[in-house]
């Protein structure tokens, strides 16, 4: 079997969207995932490739990931440890600096990707809870 990846939508607005995703690993599948669509924009309304992370809450039990912003060269967006439930809030921390703007260049599809370390085991599994918002671009005149 594959690694189990379900997508439950909390709200698909105009210009926010949450989601949940669930990751299950399998023991017979030794594969990592590589790149893998974990949030991909032309799905939800938001569908946007200006969008910003506001916030993410995530739990991964025995494995850890990295997010990136697709592009043609993927840029880097956070990294996510593992055995430890976190809370990552970039609206209203204490610096309150409005979210974590996609800064992909060439190629940018406002998607995010996953790529995990360690997940090849029935017994790790995790959430990542996405807050997505759509950055208000100004216009030019």
């Amino acid at each position: 079997m594959a690694h189990a990846i379900t997508t439950q939508v909390i709200i698909d607005g105009s210009k926010n969207t949450i989601i949940k995703v669930n990751i299950k690993g399998d023991t017979g599948d030794a594969t990592e995932l590589t790149n893998y669509v974990i949030f991909d924009a032309s799905a939800y309304l938001t569908a946007s490739t200006s969008n910003k992370l506001c916030r993410i809450q995530y739990c991964l039990n025995g494995f850890t990931a990295e997010l990136f912003w697709d592009a043609t060269t993927d840029i880097p967006l956070i990294s996510l440890a593992k055995d430890h439930p976190q809370d990552h809030d970039f609206i209203n921390d204490c610096m309150g600096f409005g979210g974590l703007v996609n800064n992909a260049g060439t190629g940018i599809t406002g998607d995010i990707l996953i790529t995990t370390t360690g997940l090849a085991s029935s017994k790790h599994d995790g959430f990542i809870i996405f807050y997505i918002k759509q950055r208000e671009v100004p216009l030019v005149s």
